[in-house]
């Protein structure tokens, strides 16, 4: 079911509006004028609710109408009536949002279209999943189906609302296809665990490869220790799962990204959060000993190899990420392929960040030799919303990194100063404040005094005028 565009007119809330404590309370009373009749809804006490929520931060108040709306005993049909007409025709996001709230209290199996198709849509994903496990008959079902269709924050919400489930098929699809890969697996990854039951399919006999490879997303998720969590420390049966996966991998056979995936959990059993539990329980420490044999066995180093020889240019991604956690020498195998893969960014970042002193002088060279330079330099444009530039990211990432290696790169850190872009011209800046006066040329001063001429924005324009006096006194 379709509904209608928002308002392009942004949110205005009053801070006096949004800071008195009777803001959720004369909200409720408008509620209740609005829903004691039968009838066609009151255009102008409509309006009247229409500015009080524009008034609000929507999050600042939210419980409070719950609360207040569950206990004004409004007439369910009325109240559902209002809540369908503001959820499909609301002209402010706040009008959706109450519009949900109204369906979570009083909507009905019929309202499963409406709350789905808004479920989908990020800044209405958390009201609508509420509103389908409050208000659906079959609501995990609901939130299912919901799960299986939405992206990114949506479907974390959705997600996060199974949990209890006891559908065998929503398990299933949980441990195989909750995670993604994506940045935000960490966030679903112990409801997909403890409704799935990923230590018990781990235990079972024999999985097959779609199976395997979801309990590895799971698993990868669950001890990210740069993630959200990792929640692993959470999960009741975590040294089973993780006894049950290492089982089934090896008896399955060793692949790159299955050697992800211990790496992943090796790095997670020597993290200091989990010192404790490994020195405590003899369960932990067995298996941390065991993920350590595995990721040191040479069938691990000889799929790694295998991976950097390797043409298609994720696999050598993989298989260069895995050799920086095994501490297997990598830099001459990207050397190599930067020259045939100029823009590729994770090349770049594995070849910089980090990189050693004694190695730097050598990428800084490669960079010089296989990128543009002269192409950057075109001043002050900041590309067009939505442009992906692969070689701006290039540049970003090591100019970005050569603060910490004064003297090197000074042709890079001079390109920045004069690129498109105000993030690389403001990695420059850094990069020059990092290096002490005497490892920048003669020329530094006039080129930070050209930038700062050319600099549309009034911040970085001083910051570039303050590297230049640091050099040689204010400029006369």
């Amino acid at each position: 079911m379709s509904r209608s565009p928002l308002s392009a007119q942004p949110p205005q809330p009053s801070r006096r509006a949004n800071r008195s404590r009777a803001a959720a309370s004369r909200i409720t009373a408008v509620t209740s004028r609005l829903t004691a009749s039968a009838g066609l809804l009151d255009p102008s006490v409509l309006a009247v609710l229409d500015r009080q929520l524009r008034r609000i931060e929507w999050r600042d108040h939210a419980r409070t109408l719950a609360a207040l709306l569950q206990n004004a005993d409004l007439p369910p049909d009325r109240a559902r009536q209002l809540g369908r007409r503001l959820a499909l025709r609301g002209a402010h996001p706040n009008a959706v949002r109450f519009g949900l709230l109204l369906l979570s209290l009083a909507g009905t199996d019929e309202d499963r279209e409406i709350l789905t198709d808004l479920g989908l849509r990020p800044a209405f994903s958390s009201e609508a999943c509420e509103a389908l496990a409050r208000s659906q008959s079959d609501p995990h079902r609901a939130l299912f189906e919901l799960a299986r269709r939405a992206e990114g924050w949506a479907r974390v919400d959705a997600v996060r609302h199974l949990e209890g489930a006891r559908d065998p098929e929503i398990g299933t699809w949980l441990i195989r296809e909750a995670c993604t890969g994506d940045v935000l697996d960490g966030y679903v990854a112990l409801t997909a665990a403890r409704v799935g039951d990923l230590a018990a399919v781990l235990s079972g006999e024999s999985l097959d490869e779609e199976t395997l490879d979801g309990t590895a997303r799971l698993l990868e998720a669950l001890t990210d220790v740069d993630g959200p969590g990792p929640a692993l420390r959470q999960y009741a049966d975590a040294v089973r799962a993780l006894t049950g996966f290492l089982r089934h991998v090896t008896a399955q056979g060793l692949t790159l990204p299955r050697l992800w995936t211990l790496l992943t959990v090796h790095r997670f059993l020597h993290d200091g959060r989990v010192d404790a539990l490994c020195a405590t329980d003899p369960d932990w420490r067995r298996v941390r000993d065991r993920y350590a044999r595995a990721v040191a066995d040479p069938a691990a180093r000889r799929v790694v190899l295998a991976g950097l020889d390797a043409e298609e240019q994720s696999t050598l991604r993989l298989a260069a990420w895995a050799a920086t956690r095994m501490g297997l020498p990598v830099r001459p195998t990207l050397l190599r392929r930067v020259e045939s893969h100029p823009y590729d960014t994770a090349l770049w970042f594995l070849l910089v960040d980090g990189c050693p002193s004694e190695d730097i002088a050598a990428v800084v060279e490669a960079a010089r030799r296989v990128l543009p330079l002269q192409d950057l330099r075109g001043g002050p444009t900041e590309p067009a919303p939505g442009t992906d530039d692969a070689i701006d990211g290039v540049l970003d990432i090591i100019v970005s990194r050569l603060d910490g290696h004064p003297g090197h790169g000074w042709e890079l850190v001079e390109t920045a100063l004069h690129h498109r872009t105000s993030r690389n011209r403001r990695m420059a800046v850094r990069a020059i404040e990092g290096w002490p006066a005497a490892a920048l040329p003669p020329e530094a001063r006039r080129a930070l005094l050209d930038a700062a001429a050319r600099e549309p924005l009034a911040e970085l324009r001083a910051e570039l005028s303050r590297a230049a006096e640091r050099l040689c006194g204010p400029r006369p």
